[in-house]
């Protein structure tokens, strides 16, 4: 396309240094306020992306998993400069906003993009894989089973068809990039961090529900980021908290690893994110995020990508605990970065951006490689329409499809399909309406739920609710405490049997009501378990019966009491082989 190429390179040609390493800068906006350092990330340090965090509170002191992302022994440059800082308490929760809102925000913040020099638009990231990895759930937005609940349905039309509905639900408010599908094979059942985020253990039906979902994203106005590439799922370790080593040879990474990112890949994705993990097979020193042997020989070369990678969070505990943040940057574009993840502590990112320019300058990092880099951003952007159609997005269009009927019940059905009976030895289902029953609801992290009447914290307990009266309503948090355990234990001696969740979720690092459970047996007590994990962590061994639903999304939540109560038959069948 000679416009489309002459259009870029006039772009590159006009753009100073400072722009430039801007554009390959994902920086998060979280909340929905407009602050000045919100602002300033994109007039001061020309952000190319934002990822979006609606859930959050934006605030300089949000340390990435217990750690400051600053380096200490920074050198700053005499053209070195701070931009403004928010300082919110994390500990608050961000405000629940509609779809339409946002719509409007989003708009906004690219008004202040396109009156920028260089007039060039922001790419708009999230994550929203679904179950705990949904980073906007506020304002009725539907959400769906992750990759595993949809491989349990078995059936890539509706696997195409949620990637569809995400991808419209998402781009008609403005956002432009996803960062999934995961294609990680997860082949480790103890994998603490990806767990039901893949679509399973075997490496076809990865890449078949892969393609399918990445295909429907793109198809509704995103750009697809497969990840982590070259893929976790044997990983033993969180790479939020440590550096891992995956010690497969390539006859077997390229069997079971790479299979799905050879297929997504060949079906046309435009982006891949990176994984902060050692693959000894190809370089036994640096992470894939950091080494070319990966990025450029295999992944560019070998497999012939040629769209935009992106890393994962470069603050990871994986990364920050050996390669301070600046240099890590450098590195990562050497490597065969395109666009970095910069997800917290917005006091590192004035470190991050001068850190690159000063490698720019001093020979460190080619300006041809930052150039290619830039040029790879604007074909994604200029492919989107985003240089006409960014800061128009119409917040009337962004409700009529968030809330359309059609939206809706599919939701729902997908919701439906997506559920399970793992274990019931003594035919506990369905339950009976004359039995007392006491509900335990598993409280799902605040920052996880939107706010509203639609997604909350006691939304098991409302939907046990409508199907019986003859309840005792008891609630505990995420991993019950002494009191919780102690207070459920005294209420189960009024009732004749217990129904309880016990989700997982990895960023939950005290884990789920696994003791609640075995402390309820203990006591003589007959329990069932609804779960989101078909993993030992969320079945429980204890548990006289388990139903997976394999989310924690609001649809998810109420239709599994459907299901406890008689009123659908179980569709879903077991995803993996090693649970």
């Amino acid at each position: 396309m000679p416009e489309k190429d002459d259009f870029i390179a006039q772009k590159i040609a006009g753009m100073s240094l400072e722009e430039k390493v801007g554009q390959c800068l994902t920086f998060t906006w979280r909340g929905c306020i407009i602050t000045p350092s919100g602002v300033e990330q994109i007039t001061k340090l020309h952000a190319g992306s934002l990822c979006l965090e609606p859930y959050g509170l934006e605030t300089c002191k949000n340390l990435y998993w217990g750690n400051s992302q600053i380096d200490r022994n920074f050198q700053k440059p005499p053209d070195y400069f701070d931009i403004a800082k928010t300082y919110f308490d994390d500990n608050n929760h961000g405000i629940s906003v509609t779809p339409e809102d946002y719509t409007e925000f989003l708009n906004k913040l690219q008004k202040i993009a396109m009156e920028r020099p260089s007039g060039i638009p922001l790419h708009m990231t999230i994550d929203f894989e679904g179950d705990f990895k949904n980073d906007y759930t506020a304002g009725g937005i539907r959400q769906f089973p992750p990759p595993m609940g949809l491989t349990a349905i078995g059936d890539v039309d509706i696997t195409y068809k949620v990637g569809l509905t995400v991808g419209k639900q998402l781009s008609i408010m403005g956002v432009t990039q996803i960062y999934s599908p995961v294609c990680d094979v997860n082949i480790n059942p103890k994998n603490p961090e990806i767990g039901v985020r893949s679509f399973g253990d075997d490496p076809g039906i990865c890449a078949k529900h892969a393609v399918a979902l990445a295909t429907g994203f793109q198809d509704g106005g995103l750009v697809a980021t497969a990840k982590h590439f070259p893929g976790r799922g044997d990983s033993s370790t969180d790479a939020h908290d440590v550096l891992d080593v995956v010690n497969a040879d390539k006859k077997r990474m390229h069997e079971v690893e790479l299979y799905p990112f050879k297929a997504v890949i060949d079906a046309g994705i435009k982006g891949i994110m990176t994984a902060h993990t050692i693959y000894p097979a190809y370089d036994n020193t640096y992470p894939s995020t950091l080494t070319g042997k990966i990025l450029t020989d295999l992944l560019r070369n070998e497999l012939g990508f040629n769209g935009v990678i992106v890393s994962d969070a470069i603050g990871m505990a994986a990364i920050l605990k050996q390669w301070p943040l600046p240099k890590a940057c450098i590195m990562a574009i050497n490597a065969g970065v395109d666009t970095i993840l910069l997800k917290a502590d917005d006091e590192s990112r004035s470190q991050c951006f001068f850190g690159i320019k000063q490698a720019v300058e001093k020979g460190e990092l080619p300006e041809e490689r930052l150039n290619d880099c830039v040029r790879r951003i604007l074909n994604m952007k200029y492919d989107q329409g985003l240089f006409k159609k960014a800061g128009k997005m119409d917040p009337e269009q962004t409700k009529a499809v968030v809330r359309s009927k059609e939206v809706i019940d599919f939701s729902m059905d997908v919701a439906k399909k997506a559920l399970m009976i793992i274990r019931d030895d003594k035919k506990l289902l369905p339950l009976n309406k004359e039995q007392k029953i006491l509900v335990i609801e598993q409280c799902i992290p605040y920052d996880f739920l939107g706010k509203d009447s639609y997604s909350h914290p006691h939304m098991f307990c409302e939907a046990m609710s409508t199907q019986s009266t003859n309840l005792i309503l008891d609630d505990t948090q995420f991993h019950a405490t002494e009191e919780d355990i102690e207070e459920s234990l005294e209420l189960a001696k009024q009732a004749d049997i217990v129904v309880m969740t016990n989700y997982y979720a990895r960023i939950e690092k005290r884990g789920n009501n696994q003791a609640l459970v075995k402390k309820l047996k203990e006591a003589g007590h007959t329990v069932i378990v609804v779960t989101n994990y078909p993993y030992q962590e969320g079945t429980t061994k204890e548990a006289d019966a388990v139903v997976c639903n394999f989310s924690s999304s609001p649809d998810s939540v109420r239709i599994s009491t459907d299901l406890l109560f008689g009123k659908i038959k179980p569709y879903a069948k077991m995803p993996v082989s090693n649970a």
